[in-house]
């Protein structure tokens, strides 16, 4: 039997999980023109974290069918921001890996996000920041990394999130 907490938590989690993703596609679609869609987001990060992954790799991770992601990958690449390259031990498979102008892109767009984020938390006090910091630690290490997560860097990882950059308040 899951414990009447557990079961709130987990109700809560639900619930605030799709207030989140919300937030984070309003703020990332207003603004300027070279701003990226979430999947376009989401795409820049799988590929950062999964180097020369296989279209159908991203496909399963960003919840998207082949002709989806494909559509999405293409675009990025268009851009310039991913490239794609024959693999070298299977030539019937394409690799699809970063450019450096998406590493920039991507990076422009995680400081935005995070901002968003930082702009929602500042009338926190510091005892309430260093709670929830401990809540999210702990919610990583209960929810872990899924097998098409298996690289990516964890909360807090130096290239994401400088160990030096200003506090919220």
């Amino acid at each position: 039997m899951v414990p009447q907490t557990a079961q709130k938590c987990a109700e809560r989690l639900l619930s605030l999980a799709p207030r989140l993703m919300q937030t984070l596609r309003v703020e990332m679609r207003a603004g300027r023109p070279r701003e990226l869609t979430v999947p376009q987001f989401r795409t820049l990060v799988f590929y950062m974290n999964h180097k020369d992954a296989a279209l159908s790799e991203a496909a399963d991770h960003l919840g998207l069918g082949m002709p989806s992601a494909s559509k999405v990958v293409e675009g990025l690449v268009g851009r310039g921001l991913l490239v794609r390259a024959a693999n070298a031990q299977d030539r019937r498979r394409v690799d699809i890996a970063l450019t450096p102008a998406g590493m920039r892109v991507l990076a422009e767009a995680r400081t935005e996000a995070t901002a968003v984020f930082v702009r929602r938390l500042a009338n926190l006090s510091n005892l309430e920041l260093d709670v929830l910091y401990a809540v999210l630690g702990t919610l990583e290490t209960v929810i872990g990394t899924d097998s098409a997560e298996g690289s990516a860097p964890p909360i807090g990882a130096p290239e994401l999130y400088p160990a030096n950059a200003p506090d919220v308040k």
